[in-house]
């Protein structure tokens, strides 16, 4: 091999990994699965999209979280025991309500097959996933 055809890796992250020649994507990465590699070259790729998937489920049930331990403290007034674990209810379904508004970084891939591919992550993965949808923009003129 000659030293002109060596790759050179220009990021790698949660994502996947981007080459100047390739694209190692993490396809179907979901909140709980670590998801596949899938490898294409960069003339492949067609289109990237980065966008802030929303959970409505996830708001409705942080939101009924909330209300249901404030009602249940309300008719025990008086009762230690109720008024901590209402609190710690409400705690938790506040990060659920959070997790929800906030929404779940996705980067979605589209090759010249018009194949689609995507990778999802928890909100603290914003910035790698917007990082990841940029650069490899930037590469593909996507």
């Amino acid at each position: 091999m000659s030293r002109g055809s060596r790759e050179q890796e220009v990021l790698k992250n949660k994502f996947g990994t981007i080459t100047d020649k390739r694209v190692i994507f993490l396809s179907k990465r979901d909140l709980f699965n670590s998801g596949s590699q899938e490898e294409m070259p960069l003339m492949q790729v067609v289109s990237v999209r980065f966008y802030q998937q929303k959970s409505l489920v996830a708001i409705i049930a942080g939101s009924i979280g909330i209300v249901l331990p404030l009602v249940v403290v309300s008719l025990l007034p008086g009762n230690l025991i109720a008024l901590m674990i209402g609190a710690i209810i409400i705690g938790l379904c506040l990060c659920i309500a959070y997790i929800g508004i906030a929404g779940f970084p996705t980067v979605t891939v589209t090759t010249a097959g018009g194949k689609t591919t995507q990778a999802r992550g928890w909100p603290k993965d914003k910035s790698e996933a917007k990082a990841f949808a940029l650069v490899l923009r930037e590469k593909t003129g996507a």
